[in-house]
C-alpha cells in the first residue's frame, strides 16, 4: 500500500493540472497538392474562456516544387453558439531568399505564430478551417500543416 500511495498521488496531481494543449494536429495531403475548396478542418473543445491560447502553423514542404516565398492561409473558426471568426495569416518559407526552417525527412518544416494571446468568446465545442488562399485550384509542393493551439504562460500572478 505504501508503494501505491505515491503513484495514485502522483497521478491525481497530475489529472489536475488541467489540459494545456487544445489542438495538435497535423493534416498531410494526398500527392502533395492542397485544393483550396477544401479546408483542413480541426475539432477544439473549449473548457475555460479566461484562458489565453498562442495559435501556430507549421508547414511541411517539397522545396523542389513549390516555388511561392510563403504560405498564405484563412482561418475560420465556428463556434456551437453560431458565431464565426475569420482572419488571414502568412506562413513565411523564405527570408532574403532563403529557406527558413529544418529539414525533416527530405522537406522543409516552417513554423508560424499565426494569433498570439487569443481567446475564445464561448466555452463548448469549436471548428477551425485553415484553408489555403493562393489563386492556385491546387497549390503543389504542399505535404503536410500541423495546427497548434495551446495555453499562454502568463507570467504574472494571479491578482
Amino acid at each position: 500500500m505504501k508503494r501505491i500511495l505515491p503513484i495514485i498521488l502522483t497521478l491525481m496531481t497530475l489529472a489536475s493540472c488541467g489540459k494545456k494543449t487544445l489542438v495538435d494536429d497535423e493534416r498531410t495531403f494526398a500527392n502533395n497538392r492542397w485544393n483550396r475548396f477544401s479546408p483542413e478542418v480541426f475539432d477544439i473543445q473549449v473548457k475555460d474562456i479566461q484562458d489565453f491560447y498562442n495559435i501556430d502553423l507549421t508547414v511541411s514542404i517539397d522545396t523542389q516544387v513549390y516555388r511561392y516565398e510563403s504560405v498564405p492561409v484563412t482561418v475560420n473558426l465556428y463556434s456551437s453558439n453560431s458565431e464565426r471568426r475569420m482572419f488571414y495569416a502568412d506562413v513565411p518559407l523564405k527570408l532574403n531568399g532563403r529557406w527558413r526552417g529544418e529539414v525533416i525527412d527530405g522537406r522543409r518544416v516552417a513554423s508560424k505564430h499565426i494569433r498570439t494571446f487569443f481567446s475564445f468568446n464561448s466555452n463548448g465545442d469549436h471548428r477551425m478551417e485553415v484553408g489555403q488562399a493562393t489563386s492556385q485550384y491546387d497549390l503543389e509542393g504542399i505535404h503536410s500543416i500541423q495546427l497548434k493551439i495551446y495555453k499562454v504562460e502568463l507570467d504574472y500572478p494571479d491578482l
